[in-house]
């Protein structure tokens, strides 16, 4: 019995909305005994964390798709380090083909428990806290954190009495998730918030922001940046983008939010960490759903969205968005009297079921590139929708939309349009095939000329989809050049390859470039270029590799572009 991974998943997650101790274990045996042998660990960790005092639910047991020896081990937990060793035993247990007896490891454990048991008096009160639904944090240093952001009360470990926070202690929360979209609808939603007068906590794949300023830089989607911002003493309103990853690696940092946001669900990520379908990458964007506490903000158009809603917890308010204002799902719910924002001709809708009122028009929407940006209109309907959920105004809501812009300044690589020497230039973050098509239908509304692309995708997808997204890059672009980005376990050149394969294989008709430097791909594709023409630069990891690629050929350009993004 080996230990490949272990993982504390503190908040909602995957396999249950409590904190769960996960073990990616190799039973060694044979396919007749390993579940069994992976169930007898699982087992034994329950009792073992029983004979402590610390008792907890067993959770589940999980095969590894493809792996008939390997298994995932989910049990709940009240003390890390009594569930670790716990575990520990268990696995030399099982590795001697012993089941017991297990008396004097639980008094070890026991012990293990009585050292981090809490004083009294700060016991006492995460015991109120808790009944008042108050969040609980422990932070580091030995502080005990009661509420978020500006409704917390912290008190030190060893407090004989400590105070708690009025009411719950809460602050609102909105959490985005979805295959794409993520960073600019949490932008959106942000900027419409501070503009309403709120002190934000923002987490993005560019960082953590409070109050409009970043704190932290870097993809800052998961738990512990969630984390930064409530722990904030200023921030008042929260909006945390959610990735796959976070889910996967911690679970959410917050038991339950106020509105939660599901844009969308496509391939991407399969095939890493047990999410082999979009089945399963929709029952892990689904645990932030499933966090709503007021309201669920869920795409009309999208069938793994759509079959979110009945998931959603009693009482919870569902919010459809939709491009099409004729969607079947839409003109149910509003007939039911539900609300949503809907796209209408080239008017931003909000209803609810009697009233259909015009928010705003797309052309007053800078994010939307005067409609052309057609999947920043969904992101926009969606940051609507939630903002309506969390009780925003509509004067709120057009004013935020109405001023928010997308540049390399405020959301870099997100659609971000520069010009050079007549050809205009766009760089995005798209990696997979939905966000690629998508990208390419808006770019080429922007050419007068041909369309160029410089693409590729990280390394760590599957060769099916690399091919899908090489297929539709050769359909959609009329040139493009294909580059190495984040090779993630491929040789160098590996990645180009199957991209490659596929669009010569996908029928077609774009000339096909390879450049494996991304900085040599960027000057092959700007040499193809004439005015009038459209440069798409997908999935690069920072502007400034853009700007570094344009000091050769063009000094003047890419001295202007990074004053404009400094």
């Amino acid at each position: 019995m080996k230990l490949i991974e272990l993982r504390f998943l503190r908040g909602p997650n995957l396999y249950a909305s409590t904190p769960c101790m996960l073990a990616l274990v190799d039973t060694m045996a044979g396919p007749a005994h390993a579940r069994a042998s992976a169930e007898s660990v699982q087992r034994l960790i329950g009792e073992l964390q029983s004979l402590a005092g610390v008792p907890a639910p067993l959770g589940c047991v999980r095969q590894v798709a493809g792996r008939e020896q390997q298994f995932r081990i989910v049990c709940g937990f009240q003390d890390e380090e009594v569930a670790e060793r716990a575990l520990d035993i268990a696995l030399e247990l099982a590795q001697a083909g012993q089941d017991g007896p297990l008396a004097l490891h639980g008094e070890l454990l026991a012990a293990i428990a009585a050292r981090n048991r809490r004083a009294p008096g700060i016991a006492t009160a995460i015991a109120q806290a808790r009944i008042r639904h108050i969040p609980v944090i422990e932070l580091q240093g030995g502080e005990v954190q009661f509420g978020w952001g500006r409704q917390q009360a912290r008190a030190a470990r060893d407090d004989v009495q400590a105070c708690l926070p009025g009411g719950d202690g809460r602050i609102p929360i909105i959490a985005v998730t979805g295959t794409n979209g993520k960073t600019t609808t949490t932008l959106l939603i942000a900027h419409a918030a501070r503009m309403a007068g709120r002190t934000t906590g923002v987490t993005t794949t560019e960082g953590v922001f409070i109050d409009g300023e970043r704190i932290v830089q870097g993809d800052c989607t998961g738990y512990w940046s969630a984390m930064d911002v409530l722990t904030s003493r200023t921030v008042d309103f929260a909006v945390l983008e959610t990735a796959r990853g976070g889910i996967l690696k911690r679970g959410l940092a917050f038991d339950r939010c106020d509105v939660s946001v599901v844009l969308n669900i496509s391939a991407d990520h399969l095939g890493l960490e047990g999410v082999d379908t979009i089945e399963d990458l929709s029952e892990v964007k689904g645990v932030v759903a499933r966090s709503a506490s007021r309201a669920t903000v869920l795409n009309a158009e999208d069938p793994q969205c759509v079959a979110m809603a009945a998931r959603v917890a009693r009482g919870v308010e569902i919010i459809y968005f939709s491009m099409d204002p004729d969607n079947a799902v839409l003109l149910r719910h509003l007939d039911l009297g539900g609300r949503a924002v809907y796209l209408d001709d080239r008017s931003l809708v909000v209803a609810d079921g009697t009233l259909h009122e015009e928010l705003l028009r797309v052309e007053q929407m800078p994010v939307t590139l005067d409609g052309r940006a057609r999947y920043n209109i969904a992101n926009a309907l969606a940051a609507a929708a939630a903002l309506m959920g969390a009780g925003f105004a509509k004067p709120d809501i057009a004013g935020g939309l109405s001023t928010f812009v997308s540049d390399g300044r405020s959301n870099p690589l997100r659609t971000n349009v520069f010009d050079v020497r007549g050809v205009t230039v766009v760089v995005d973050y798209a990696h997979n095939t939905a966000a690629y098509a998508a990208l390419a239908a808006m770019a080429r509304a922007l050419a007068r000329g041909k369309l160029v692309g410089i693409v590729t995708a990280p390394g760590d997808r599957r060769d099916r989809d690399l091919e899908d997204i090489g297929a539709t890059c050769a359909r959609d672009f009329d040139q493009i050049v294909v580059y190495e980005s984040q090779s993630r376990g491929r040789a160098m050149g590996g990645t180009v390859e199957v991209l490659v394969r596929g669009a010569r294989a996908g029928g077609g008709k774009a000339v096909i470039h390879e450049e494996w430097i991304d900085i040599h791909a960027i000057r092959r594709g700007l040499a193809l270029c004439v005015p009038g023409d459209v440069m798409v630069f997908a999935c690069g990891t920072s502007l400034a590799t853009f700007v570094e690629a344009l000091r050769l050929p063009d000094p003047a350009a890419a001295e202007r572009i990074a004053a404009s993004i400094a």
